[in-house]
């Protein structure tokens, strides 16, 4: 071998060094765009917090370790806040305001602010478009605030399968039409199927329909995430008046979602599940065993759970909307008959009430659906005026007002409708509180359930569909920070990292996501910042609009939506796609 003599050492030792030096410095000065130091990170698995610094270099997380001597662009001095993954919403109808036309909508500041990163499209089954493909042809031109996860709607597929004739069972040929609609979604990006069974068209499918669909999205290794077929004693499209036919409460539903998990093999979520009624409370301690019975078959059975006593869209009416229009108009059919819609339907709502309530047959049934109502919303004591023109009645339950009447609260509720506003149905806007905090808790427990919120873009002025009615529900506002102020801070029902989990890397898990989630190098910078001593959701029922305290900053793929505490109205989300890698 070839001997390189002493004195030409000498003179290449020098250069070495020099070369050694250079080399060190490039890696031990490397350069990031952004540097959080010093924060409590808590990465998504559930595991306790740790203190480190975080390098983010184009979107990506680079590094998680001491950087004490790097430099960035922009340095955030977390310490005290905990540093955790962006949040994750997988029951979400954040959609229709990020295709819309208006920019604000499309920056989503009243979910943004609550730490959210990333929403899951299709909520209930339903696609803002269809197909797909013109969906994201509309994401991608307008630029939104968040992340967008594609699914597929079940209601959409039927819908477009069989047309306005869906009040039956579909056909085989029309299940394999649907199978091909919805492998054409999985094909360009789709993650898996949504579905709302207690809604049209979805409502009228059986559970071999969802078997046969179950059985495609297992083939892409996707997801099912569906509004239950029922969550109640009986359904929400029905009253006692207007029962008929086959009815599923709330148990028989949650089995249903476990039969296609067992029939398929796929990964199974029933959304914003609840014991929904007073005649539900206390139910989830069945739900619980149910769903852990399933999982020691080894099923892929979740729930997500959203942090309210109350649920719906919006301020209920109490009172049945037959009762209020004319006589020659049939009572069955269910509430969310689409004859309900019908222009001018309840121009003379007052006189058609009194006409109904002087007959003492039609009487006793509207107090029955009355009765019904309201123990669907939580019962007399737990339904609250959030809007009427007597002042004396806002925030008061029906219950009080009844006593300070001297009468009964199914007579209240018919004086506020003879009374109330005119263009509101039933004179008066009310909310219910029709979940039992029991039972949120004992769900929030368990190791499978997720956080969601169920919530739109809300409290945008001055922009049709996007305003708050009276009485809107506080989870467009608050519900991720409510998960961590009150089941964290105030109830100790669970750890932080726990709760953050239901929010981060479990939802993640459960979609396939292969770099959001988790706080992890090689991760999309996906963060959110968190000062848990100020945390606090404001918003309440009658103050719906009213932003979270306690969330620092959210970043999203590298930009900042929420910067120091306050809105930067930043659209740097983009549409995440399945690659179809296995789970």
């Amino acid at each position: 071998m070839h001997k390189i003599p002493i004195k030409n050492y000498k003179r290449i030792f020098p250069i070495i060094l020099i070369w050694i030096s250079f080399s060190f410095g490039l890696v031990a000065q490397r350069s990031y765009d952004l540097i959080i130091r010093n924060g409590r990170i808590i990465d998504g698995t559930g595991n306790p917090w740790f203190q480190s610094d975080i390098g983010i270099v184009n979107g990506k997380i680079v590094a998680i370790k001491n950087l004490k001597n790097q430099k960035a662009k922009r340095d955030i001095d977390a310490r005290g806040l905990y540093v955790t993954p962006g949040f994750i919403d997988l029951h979400s109808h954040a959609d229709r305001a990020m295709i819309s036309d208006f920019i604000e909508p499309r920056m989503a500041k009243s979910l943004t602010s609550q730490g959210l990163t990333t929403v899951l499209g299709g909520a209930d089954g339903r696609n803002m478009l269809w197909p797909l493909t013109k969906e994201m042809e509309a994401l991608n031109s307008k630029g939104h605030g968040m992340n967008f996860i594609l699914m597929v709607g079940h209601s959409t597929i039927r819908r477009e399968v069989m047309g306005d004739d869906y009040e039956r069972l579909a056909t085989q040929d029309e299940i394999e039409r649907m199978k091909g609609l919805l492998k054409e979604g999985l094909e360009i990006g789709a993650f898996g199927m949504g579905a709302g069974l207690e809604y049209r068209p979805a409502r009228f499918s059986n559970t071999e329909e969802l078997i046969a669909l179950g059985k495609v999205i297992s083939d892409y290794n996707g997801f099912y995430i569906a509004h239950q077929r029922n969550e109640a004693i009986m359904p929400l499209s029905q009253l006692p008046s207007t029962a008929k036919g086959w009815q599923v409460d709330g148990l028989q539903a949650l089995e249903e979602t476990i039969q296609i998990a067992r029939a398929t093999g796929i990964r199974v979520v029933g959304s914003h599940h609840k014991s929904r009624g007073r005649s539900a409370f206390g139910r989830s301690s069945h739900d619980i065993q149910v769903i852990n019975n399933a999982r020691d078959e080894g099923l892929q059975v979740f729930i997500d759970v959203y942090p309210y006593e109350t649920f719906g869209g919006g301020a209920r009416p109490m009172i049945p909307k037959w009762s209020l229009v004319d006589k020659n108009i049939s009572i069955v059919g269910g509430r969310d008959d689409p004859k309900w819609r019908e222009e001018g339907l309840f121009k003379n709502s007052r006189n058609n009430l009194k006409r109904n309530w002087s007959d003492s047959e039609k009487r006793e049934i509207i107090k029955r659906d009355i009765s019904w109502i309201v123990d669907h919303n939580g019962g007399q004591d737990r339904v609250v005026v959030v809007d009427y023109p007597d002042e004396a009645f806002v925030g008061k339950t029906l219950q009080q007002i009844a006593n300070d009447r001297n009468t009964t609260y199914q007579e209240v509720v018919v004086y506020m409708a003879l009374n109330g506003y005119e263009e509101v149905i039933g004179g008066a806007w009310t909310r219910g509180y029709g979940i039992n905090d029991m039972d949120v808790t004992n769900y929030y427990k368990q190791d499978y359930t997720i956080t969601s919120s169920d919530a739109a873009v809300s409290g945008v002025k001055d922009r049709e569909g996007f305003q708050s009615e009276p009485g809107a529900h506080p989870r467009h506002f608050g519900a991720f920070t409510r998960r961590i102020a009150r089941y964290v801070k105030d109830l100790n029902t669970t750890t932080l990292p726990f709760a953050i989990r239901s929010m981060t890397g479990l939802p993640a898990s459960v979609v396939g996501l292969k770099d959001r989630g988790y706080l992890k190098e090689g991760f999309a910078a996906d963060i959110t910042i968190i000062d848990f001593n100020n945390i606090r959701d404001n918003a309440t029922v009658l103050n719906p609009d009213l932003y979270s305290k306690g969330i620092e900053y959210v970043i999203i793929n590298g930009n900042f939506t929420v910067d120091r505490g306050e809105l930067t109205g930043n659209l740097p989300g983009v549409i995440i796609r399945s690659n179809h890698e296995n789970f």
